[in-house]
């Protein structure tokens, strides 16, 4: 089982900025927007994962529990029979002492049949609770590695249920460090602007401003006049909009390759 944890990123500005370029401070705005979005999401997945590794273990508890019932019922059934068998063998002493009072042929005769009558079924006794004991190597041996597998997991759960807890505590902290960071950005945005910026977050699933790239808007992915492209170029980081999905937009330079 793999846990992922979104690596920090705290955004500083490098230079002061007399006048403040509003298309920068929105840029930073929306990405800690997006790291805020996914620590919350990493909170709220923390417990489920909580929650499902409990259930993997309660499924190894109940079969523990099931192996140990398993035995328990053997190794009882074992001693009735053991039991039996001691209270027949008392009986088949009797039934020979028994023989040595008889006086007719026919008394004789039928004591006779029932002393084989109690060996055979001690014999069938026998085989049951060798039956029963072969049984019980089986469910010892079951319940054994039945034993381990929980132990092995117990000791897991316990690791990884340590490590969420520190990932927890580690993305709160991070979540603080970024509501803090962005109420000072908001502090530097016009103010229609940031509700301008706000509107369309809310309308766009969160997303209110994106990059053009090869000649798409990423927001609605569908390609931007070559016109206004060249225009957002222009602009010298003025606030454009996509004329299609109405997103906050700028051109993102592509990445050069590796010089020959």
């Amino acid at each position: 089982m793999h846990f992922y944890f979104f690596s920090r990123r705290i955004l500083t500005f490098r230079r002061v900025i007399a006048v403040p370029d509003q298309l920068e401070l929105l840029k930073q705005l929306q990405l800690i927007d997006n790291m805020v979005k996914n620590l919350e999401k990493l909170q709220l997945d923390f417990p489920k994962k909580i929650i499902q590794l409990e259930k993997e273990g309660e499924k190894k508890r109940q079969l523990l529990e099931k192996e140990k019932s398993s035995l328990d019922t053997i190794q009882k059934e074992k001693r009735k029979k053991e039991l039996e068998l001691k209270q027949e063998i008392e009986r088949l002493k009797k039934s020979q002492d028994k023989l040595f009072q008889v006086k007719t042929n026919k008394e004789y005769q039928a004591a006779l049949k029932e002393i084989e009558e109690i060996k055979q079924h001690n014999s069938d006794i026998e085989t049951e609770i060798l039956i029963c004991m072969e049984e019980i190597d089986i469910l010892t041996q079951r319940l054994k590695e039945a034993e381990i597998e929980y132990q092995n997991w117990a000791k897991k759960f316990e690791e990884q249920k340590s490590y969420l807890t520190q990932e927890l505590e580690r993305s709160k902290q991070e979540l603080q460090n970024q509501q803090t960071l962005r109420s000072q950005i908001i502090e530097l945005i016009e103010p229609e602007l940031l509700k301008k910026f706000e509107l369309i977050k809310e309308r766009r699933q969160g997303l209110a401003v994106v990059a053009i790239q090869n000649g798409l808007c990423t927001g609605c992915n569908i390609n931007i006049p070559p016109q206004k492209i060249l225009e957002i170029r222009k602009s010298n980081n003025a606030i454009m909009y996509c004329p299609f999905c109405n997103r906050i937009i700028y051109f993102e330079e592509p990445n050069s390759g590796p010089s020959q």
